[in-house]
């Protein structure tokens, strides 16, 4: 496999903290790619995205979590300054950014997202947004109206309702960009399409990372215990959506994430 060519990334968490995590990521990233349209559908789905985001902080204690990650990162990167290759400068730094994160999530005062529940516009929209097709003007004129403001000042509020989960999303930002970084990739062979493999239950694997060239005509379907993983790549039939799983060698580079 060339590394030179463009990769389809799949990433599978291996617990429920990064599985939470990997959806914030998502849906920040999703959030950053309609700011850079001001048109008004843009403009939307920024901030479904952003009650989706809220919805996804509010059903797991993402603050303690993110907290306990980095603690447990910190723990694993003190141990290795003496390491042949470390830059200490660098892994200062990181631990310093370590040290004012988990500093800034223990000062926040409610729950991530909180500040959300008290604006009765959003609220609206939350609520008619599980309707379908529900945010039509005389559904929701307020909404309307509000999308009709000049872009500026939509941009300006929505800053102020994305500003309170900054230091979260940095937490959560860190946290994942360590784990995707912590080790080389692999280049395996799923042969007839399937690759099964062994690995240590007491190593702390936090995710999967398979990557196929940008030509490759399959996707992986990935499943993991505390003992195996399974990689089994499929194709889908366009006209019905029905996967089928593919008989042939298929060539890819896979990380086992730890740190």
């Amino acid at each position: 496999m060339d590394r030179n060519v463009p990769l389809k990334i799949f990433e599978q968490p291996l617990n429920e903290r990064i599985r939470a995590c990997l959806r914030l990521d998502n849906l920040f990233a999703r959030i950053d790619h309609h700011l850079q349209n001001p048109s008004r559908n843009d403009t939307l789905c920024t901030v479904l995205l952003l009650l989706e985001a809220a919805d996804v902080l509010s059903r797991i204690d993402i603050k303690r979590e993110l907290i306990k990650e980095l603690e447990r990162q910190q723990g694993r990167l003190m141990g290795v300054p003496d390491s042949p290759g470390v830059d200490r400068d660098k892994l200062n730094a990181l631990l310093d950014q370590q040290n004012g994160l988990i500093k800034a999530l223990h000062g926040y005062a409610n729950q991530p997202g909180a500040h959300l529940k008290n604006h009765e516009l959003l609220n609206a929209v939350r609520q008619r947004a599980s309707i379908p097709g529900a945010l039509c003007e005389f559904d929701t004129p307020g909404l309307h109206y509000w999308l009709g403001l000049p872009e500026a000042e939509r941009r300006a509020d929505i800053d102020t309702w994305l500003a309170p989960f900054a230091d979260i999303r940095a937490a959560n930002e860190l946290v994942i960009n360590l784990i995707r970084n912590s080790v080389d990739t692999m280049s395996v062979v799923a042969e007839d399409g399937f690759l099964q493999q062994s690995i240590e239950s007491a190593a702390p694997y936090q995710m999967l990372r398979v990557m196929l060239d940008e030509d490759t005509d399959a996707y992986p379907e990935i499943s993991a215990g505390k003992h195996r993983f399974t990689v089994r790549f499929m194709t889908l039939d366009r006209d019905n959506g029905h996967p089928r799983q593919i008989h042939e060698n298929i060539e890819f580079r896979l990380a086992l994430c730890r740190l």
